[in-house]
């Protein structure tokens, strides 16, 4: 069953249980498809390498081709990577909305007969809307039925940030050391983790 399947059989009588389901689903898929990439990926970079090595135009010319195949390859895996990364933040933003309203079976049906997905299809498909901006699309879907739509974006939104940060770091050259970057990466997360278990406490 597709994503939009699953919101539109179930809208009626979705419950939270069925959503982490979808949402465990999703992230199966997505590690399935970072394995695909990963191992195209490998593969291309190793007809790269060989083709460095062989001086034969004909051969250099049949490996490059086969270059190309694995690059169209990896492009659309990385695009369906996108789509599932949107459909995540999707199914996390209504598991939720869902728990925050799970005291009223009118609350849960208000959020997903608001949900249009003919809408949200168009920004999980578009190439041009990133994870941020999709964030803020989503906002507006669920801004007209709970009022912490925007802090439960803004959590979403937060996800992975601190990694984000050490590797922007790294690629400006302001970390140059693998093991270093790494002990910077899990320090905040721990952080992170020690501010979040703060907040639920509270």
């Amino acid at each position: 069953m597709g994503f939009f399947q699953f919101l539109g059989v179930k809208k009626k009588e979705l419950t939270v249980d069925q959503v982490k389901r979808e949402e465990i689903k999703l992230g199966i898929r997505e590690s399935q498809t970072l394995a695909k990439l990963e191992k195209l990926e490998k593969e291309r970079e190793d007809i790269f390498a060989k083709g460095m090595k062989i001086k034969s135009p004909p051969r250099r010319r049949q490996l490059a081709r086969l270059y190309e195949m694995k690059s169209s390859g990896v492009k659309t895996l990385e695009r369906e990577l996108s789509i599932l990364s949107k459909e995540i933040t999707t199914i996390s933003a209504l598991k939720l909305a869902l728990e925050r309203r799970n005291s009223s079976k009118d609350g849960v049906s208000r959020i997903l007969e608001r949900v249009d997905e003919a809408e949200l299809m168009i920004y999980l498909e578009d190439d041009k809307i990133s994870q941020e901006m999709y964030l803020e699309k989503l906002n507006g879907v669920l801004s007209t039925v709970t009022d912490g739509a925007h802090q439960i974006t803004e959590e979403l939104g937060r996800e992975g940030s601190e990694v984000m940060d050490v590797w922007q770091k790294m690629d400006e050259g302001e970390i140059e050391n693998f093991s270093d970057g790494l002990k910077i990466a899990d320090k905040a997360v721990r952080e992170k983790e020690k501010r979040d278990s703060e907040l639920e406490a509270e």
